[in-house]
């Protein structure tokens, strides 16, 4: 019986042993990985904030763009125009008509193709 309780008690001490053995490491892995996730964390969250604040500042510099009077200052700010000189702003033209498009219109003959089509001899009449 006397055995049997040793051995009953060395079992207990080997498995307490190993459990906190285990929650301990585990425990400090898991605690240094948060600490690490965590610095990363902030991190972005910091360089995300530099971002937002730098789209926030070159959304207001497009907006003064469609400004003739800011546009005007912005202009002469990075060295366009003279004091007291006028600094037109001019449109945009509209675009060229794509060349797939055009070559897919029905166009008319030309006097150069009639006379083609006269001396070869077909028509497509």
């Amino acid at each position: 019986m006397l055995r049997q309780n040793l051995f009953t008690k060395v079992i207990f001490l080997i498995t307490s042993f190993i459990f906190v053995f285990f929650i301990f490491d585990t425990w400090e892995l898991s605690f240094k990985d948060y600490q690490s996730l965590e610095s990363q964390l902030e991190s972005r969250i910091q360089t995300a904030d530099e971002l937002r604040s730098e789209i926030s500042l070159i959304q207001e510099k497009i907006e003064d763009l469609e400004d003739p009077e800011k546009l005007d200052i912005i202009l002469r700010q990075h060295g366009y125009g003279l004091p007291g000189e006028n600094i037109y702003r001019f449109k945009v033209p509209e675009p060229v008509t794509p060349l797939e498009e055009t070559l897919q219109r029905e166009r008319s003959k030309g006097l150069l193709e009639f006379v083609v089509e006269f001396i070869v001899g077909t028509s497509s009449d």
